[in-house]
């Protein structure tokens, strides 16, 4: 009798053991996916500023070509992994504040490019994390994770040298400054609400909204345009090819990643693109990136190679 006690108190420890390690097992395979999908998407996202330059368009064709090219890259996706519950899905306000984030992020860019220092944009879409974090405490109600606000604010300072870098530390404070700034805060706005809507919300199908907001902002670059580019055959393969495949893949990649792992995470892994684009254009084009540019990018590059190597060992 003695024995059988023990064998059962044996069992019953082991069965306790089993039912606490398969949450953490699941969490830590569910991180994992998640971090490998942010990884692959923000790295096939890197190109996308060389094949920008190589087209040769200004802010609002660039808008126009990008976004209807998408648009329908992001409805083709659809059509291949849509679910029967897709459509009575879209009748719902998250289906909508996809939508208008996709129109924000697409139109503030494009337009932000077009009129302000490049400099001045980047660093106001390099705080997407921070967004990201406050947007996910106040819609989901996730905690602020230390490591991932230390780690936001190390990588902002990086892409803050590396893109002042860029324009040799020259910018003047005026209205086109000010106007870009703000234009830069909506896109990592837009962005971090786009990932956090995404995490919330596991039924909304996110790439038929995604593939609305880019064709809408398609369509506001039209209206606003006050003439419509033709590429010649070289620049349009070059706006074809970010268009169709590099944009929709890695952007939709990186949003399931969203449903995985915290949006400031994702948001955090997206800013690999600032950092390794440029790498690319010298590739490309031959235009070197200044020593400035290159040391604020090893911060960003050390910081998230970090933060990504804690965050693969935590199950919290």
């Amino acid at each position: 009798m003695a024995h059988e006690q023990i064998v059962s108190n044996r069992q019953d420890h082991s069965d306790a053991f089993q039912t606490r390690a398969r949450p953490v097992t699941a969490l830590r395979s569910q991180k994992t996916i998640g971090l490998t999908l942010a990884i692959f998407g923000a790295l096939l996202l890197t190109p996308d500023t060389l094949f920008m330059r190589l087209s040769q368009l200004d802010g609002l064709n660039m808008l126009l070509w990008r976004g209807g090219l998408s648009g329908l890259a992001y409805f083709m996706i659809w059509l291949w992994m849509r679910s029967p519950r897709d459509l009575s899905n879209i009748w719902t306000g998250n289906f909508a504040i996809i939508v208008a984030c996709q129109i924000g992020n697409a139109a503030l860019f494009s337009l932000a490019i077009a009129i302000a220092p490049v400099t001045v944009v980047l660093i106001g879409v390099a705080t997407v994390p921070i967004f990201a974090a406050i947007l996910s405490r106040l819609i989901l109600g996730e905690a602020l994770s230390t490591r991932t606000l230390i780690t936001s604010a190390l990588v902002v300072l990086g892409l803050f040298i590396s893109v002042l870098g860029g324009d040799n530390g020259q910018i003047q404070l005026d209205t086109r400054t000010l106007i870009g700034a703000g234009l830069g805060l909506g896109v990592a706005f837009s962005l971090g609400m786009n990932f956090t809507v995404i995490r919330k919300d596991k039924d909304v199908p996110f790439v038929l909204a995604i593939a609305v907001g880019a064709i809408a902002a398609a369509v506001l670059a039209a209206c606003l345009a006050t003439s419509v580019a033709w590429p010649p055959l070289p620049q349009m393969a070059a706006i074809a090819l970010t268009g169709i495949f590099i944009l929709p893949l890695s952007f939709v990649t990186l949003s399931y990643a969203a449903r995985f792992v915290p949006s400031s995470t994702v948001s955090l892994i997206m800013l690999l693109e600032t950092v390794l684009g440029p790498l690319w254009v010298w590739w490309g084009i031959d235009e070197a990136p200044s020593a400035t540019m290159l040391i604020g990018g090893g911060i960003v590059l050390t910081c998230l190679a970090v933060f990504l190597t804690l965050e693969g060992r935590s199950t919290d």
